[in-house]
């Protein structure tokens, strides 16, 4: 053969293309290419149907709690300061709400209440006033455990009003004597209420008398005790 031919017999071998194994990504180049499928199977999005149940897994709110109507009851008013110095009075009002609710808020008649000398009360005590103020209502949109703010104020047609005392409950069926804090310096005021399904005013009332008769016949028995306890130094 000549040189030309064992040339080209050479070159043909030289650039022998590759095999079909190969050329259809098998053989070595296996596994590399398994390797790219499942990563590209991997970065696949979700089904629809299976994104959102994971979303509504992630973003379940807690279950709301139940609201309700709660009953309130104020009888009355006691031991508060006179807010006008002119007649030694104060036209009472009470505001009752539920915290960071004031759409829930109720309001008393306002009931105007002169200061007086209570019976039993000692030299230093300060005259103060008692109303009654027989209001009933409800406090809409409670939940168990919320707070509910009582204010007393004195109502002024001229200028703001006046703050007479304030309370807390946290107990939707307390039932009894509210003491007010800031009721002024010498002054122990408080309010007879009812919350809740409870004894109801006339029998607030009852309790707030039989108190008031209680401390009234111990300061008498101490004056009493007193003048015997004179008269045997005489």
């Amino acid at each position: 053969f000549g040189s030309s031919h064992f040339g080209s017999r050479i070159q043909s071998r030289k650039f022998k293309p590759p095999s079909r194994l190969v050329a259809m990504g098998c053989g070595s180049s296996k596994p590399a290419a398994a390797a790219l499928a499942a990563r590209a199977l991997a970065a696949q999005p979700a089904p629809a149907a299976q994104q959102d149940k994971n979303l509504l897994a992630e973003a379940k709110p807690e279950e709301a709690k139940p609201t309700t109507s709660l009953k309130i009851q104020i009888a009355s008013a006691h031991g508060l300061r006179s807010a006008d110095l002119i007649g030694n009075k104060s036209d009472v009002y009470v505001e009752v709400e539920i915290e960071g609710k004031s759409d829930s808020k109720v309001t008393t008649a306002v009931v105007t209440g002169t200061a007086s000398k209570k019976e039993g009360a000692g030299e230093n005590d300060k005259n103060s006033i008692d109303v009654d103020l027989q209001f009933v209502g409800e406090l809409k949109g409670y939940v168990a455990g919320d707070k509910i703010l009582f204010t007393v104020k004195d109502k002024d047609f001229l200028n703001s009003d006046d703050f007479l005392g304030k309370a807390t409950v946290t107990d939707g069926g307390f039932g009894g004597k509210l003491v007010l804090e800031g009721a002024g310096e010498g002054f122990q005021a408080h309010l007879m209420v009812q919350l809740g399904d409870g004894f109801g005013m006339e029998e607030a009332k009852k309790v707030a008398e039989a108190a008031a008769a209680s401390m009234a016949a111990a300061a008498s028995s101490l004056v009493a005790a007193a003048k015997l306890a004179a008269s045997s130094d005489a």
